[in-house]
């Protein structure tokens, strides 16, 4: 049954000189629109809740002084809709408050101003977020810096939801741009709404750096002012929803203990987004407690509905798959779903031990139309051995060659070219079944390693190992208390070689294997320049209001450090990052072209000429000729056209290829013979005539425009 919820939408406007939102837009982007924010609710409940009996009020007009606090806002907008209704009748029996502050930011001095590049004035943003007023709970929404996803958020919590926890992030660091780096769990589920404030990215500082980017770009609503209210989504996690809203899925849950050792728990759930089905699996642990702590939450979660910004391959932590989620109790907070793992569909990992409890959650099959996902549950596994991948870098031992002297869009030197690099990998074992979890037995099981065939033994020294006909050096250690094995190559060389560790004990012995990787070279701005680089993304994500951490090239990671993989991962993240440019409406060409080349300066030209290829553009001349043209935005038009085309194909391919070096030539070779520089430079028609005619001398072929071309 449903459970009705009456709020009260508050319009406050604190600036007359800014026209008021027109009725038809506030209501189709809070109320009853496709994608509104009340309409999200009912969805992510499945019904659950309704706000049928919910109030617009009119608009009103406020005095917002110094204080642009939410809890200031929320005061200033109730005092003055009472001001102008004394008793409104649709007041008695609200559950809680919507404050719509208009335009929830100000103009003003620039303390700054008067320095190098800094403007006279500077735009102010007033806070936003969950406050309270006489008694009821309140969300405070600024128009001007409010997406879709924090709407829904902040809406949340007078819903009485609260945040999820999990890994590492910076999503409380409300400072970022100052020295103090603030990394804590809260905001750290990559699948859940009541984490958005950075999906457990992790973007400050030296690293490890990893975003989750659940969000996806949907309709703009004609008469709505800002532009970036179009990022919406992820749903709720079903974890959350249950554990705050356990009658929103009745009869759509799947309940069983904790399994025991030998009889597994299995299930098929269904996605999130689906309309009917069981889509939670939830796992009670012996003695839980009335409050849920320790519990067990799966779902399955994929790239549709409010979940469409789910990444079915990528570098993003918000990717498709069965997701894992336990309930902890956080102090002075209470119970709080607590992110533990996912298994994504497309990798080659497909189980994950879930921390603090016996249990491993493993994808049995996966329908490949998304429809359902079979899960097993095991307490503990048989006898195996699992390499874990710890700590690898790439330590940059010298540049290749000549550095390219080039410059960031903020006008900063930075030097870019090819650097030889040295791989340090670490490969953890992890054994079960050999007489203990944790605690020492007599006797120990043994754990001994080989690298490329050859065995080596504790407590280090070199090893050569032969790949293809050539031998390689590594310098490798093996700690004697965990028997993790350290590798680390020479610098500049490119290899692969396999790892196997064995375990024996109780006359029983398994083994795993994992491929160390050494890149050899990697290309890219010079380690020096990366922090440059890094201010100026974060000085044109700031101008944009755009998170910095999608543009930022991702840190390459243990799960995806072979080479074609580390390949795919950059191509996945720069396709992504260009779709991210080109679906916004808010940014100008100018914005474009400053990201673009922010990409630019980080992309390799293999990802580049990958990109490319996903989008039918391929090329006559030797690959080697390309990347030189690709690697050189000063001399050639290459990146130019590149970086526009890749904007243009961002949502539909070509049908058939079509060669970029013939591209650029009928580009050049068309009237006034432009040869573009930059993103802006680029003229959209001619680009398009150029592909046109490239494809007709191709194919024997008259087609008649660009759209024709279209997959």
């Amino acid at each position: 049954m449903a459970k009705s919820v009456r709020l009260g939408i508050i319009r406050a406007r604190h600036d007359t000189t800014v026209p008021v939102i027109p009725d038809p837009a506030c209501i189709a982007v809070l109320m009853t629109g496709d994608h509104a924010v009340l309409r999200f609710w009912e969805n992510t409940t499945r019904g659950h809740l309704d706000f049928v009996d919910s109030t617009m009020f009119p608009w009103v007009d406020m005095t917002i002084g110094t204080d642009t606090s939410r809890a200031a806002q929320a005061r200033a907008a109730v005092d003055a809709l009472r001001a102008r209704f004394p008793d409104p009748p649709e007041w008695p029996g609200l559950n809680g408050l919507i404050v719509l502050t208009h335009p929830g930011q100000r103009t003003m001095p620039n303390p700054l101003a008067g320095t190098p590049g800094q403007p006279p004035t500077i735009t102010q943003s007033f806070d936003g977020g969950a406050s309270g007023v006489d008694g009821l709970p309140v969300a405070v929404l600024p128009v001007m810096a409010s997406d879709h996803t924090f709407m829904c958020h902040e809406v949340g919590h007078v819903l009485g939801l609260d945040h999820s926890f999990g890994l590492d992030n910076n999503g409380t660091d409300w400072a970022p741009g100052d020295a103090d780096i603030i990394v804590g769990q809260e905001y750290g589920s990559p699948y859940d709404l009541m984490s958005s404030a950075t999906f457990a990215g992790r973007f400050l500082g030296t690293g490890p750096t990893y975003s989750g980017e659940p969000t996806f770009t949907g309709p703009a609503v004609p008469g709505w002012p800002y532009p970036g209210a179009v990022a919406m989504g992820p749903h709720l996690a079903r974890a959350n929803l249950h554990l705050f809203m356990p009658d929103a899925l009745a009869g759509r849950v799947v309940e069983a203990p904790f399994p025991q050792s030998g009889a597994p728990v299995t299930a098929r759930l269904v996605p999130a987004s689906a309309s009917n089905g069981r889509c939670l699996l939830l796992l009670h642990p012996p003695g839980e407690p009335a409050n849920g702590v320790g519990r067990v939450y799966v779902e399955y979660r994929v790239p549709e509905g409010w979940d469409a910004g789910m990444d079915p391959l990528g570098a993003s932590l918000s990717r498709e798959g069965v997701v894992v989620h336990s309930v902890v109790d956080i102090a002075n907070k209470g119970p709080r779903v607590w992110y533990r793992g996912a298994v994504p569909t497309h990798s080659p990992d497909t189980d994950v031990t879930v921390a603090t409890t016996p249990l491993v959650v493993r994808t049995v099959a996966a329908d490949p139309d998304r429809h359902w996902v079979d899960v097993s549950v095991t307490a503990g596994a048989a006898s195996a051995a699992e390499i874990v991948r710890g700590l690898q870098t790439d330590g940059v031992m010298g540049p290749v060659g000549d550095l390219q002297e080039t410059r960031t869009p903020c006008g900063d030197p930075v030097r870019r070219g090819t650097f030889a690099t040295a791989t340090t990998a670490a490969f953890g074992v992890r054994s079960t079944g050999f007489g203990g979890s944790g605690v020492p037995v007599d006797p120990q099981p043994t754990v001994s390693w080989s690298v490329g065939g050859v065995p080596v033994a504790a407590p280090g020294g070199t090893v050569d190992v032969p790949v293809d006909g050539a031998v390689f050096t590594l310098d490798y250690t093996i700690e004697p208390e965990t028997a993790e094995l350290v590798l680390t190559s020479r610098g500049g060389e490119r290899y692969e070689t396999p790892a196997v560790v064995t375990v024996s004990g109780g006359g029983t012995t398994a083994s795993a294997t994992a491929v160390f990787t050494a890149p050899g070279w990697v290309e890219g701005i010079h380690p020096d320049d990366v922090a440059k680089l890094g201010d100026c993304l974060a000085r044109i994500a700031q101008r944009y209001q755009r998170m910095p951490a999608p543009f930022r090239r991702p840190t390459p990671e243990p799960p995806w450090s072979d080479l074609n993989t580390r390949r795919i991962a950059e191509r996945a993240w720069l396709r992504q990052a260009f779709r991210l440019i080109a679906q916004p409406p808010d940014l100008d060409a100018v914005g474009r072209g400053e990201l673009s080349r922010l990409l630019q300066a980080q992309a390799s030209p293999s990802a580049f000429m990958d990109a490319l290829a996903e989008v039918a553009v391929d090329s006559s001349v030797p690959e080697v000729d390309l990347a030189d043209w690709l690697r050189n935005p000063e001399f050639t038009p290459y990146p130019a056209l590149a970086q526009s085309l890749l904007l243009r194909l961002n949502s539909r391919g070509l049908k058939r290829p079509v060669f970029l070096d013939v591209i650029a030539f009928n580009y050049e070779n068309s009237p006034g013979q432009p040869s573009p520089r930059l993103l802006e430079d680029v003229d959209t028609g001619v680009l398009e005539a150029a592909v046109v005619e490239g494809w007709n001398v191709r194919y024997g072929e008259t087609a008649p425009g660009f759209a024709q071309l279209l997959a």
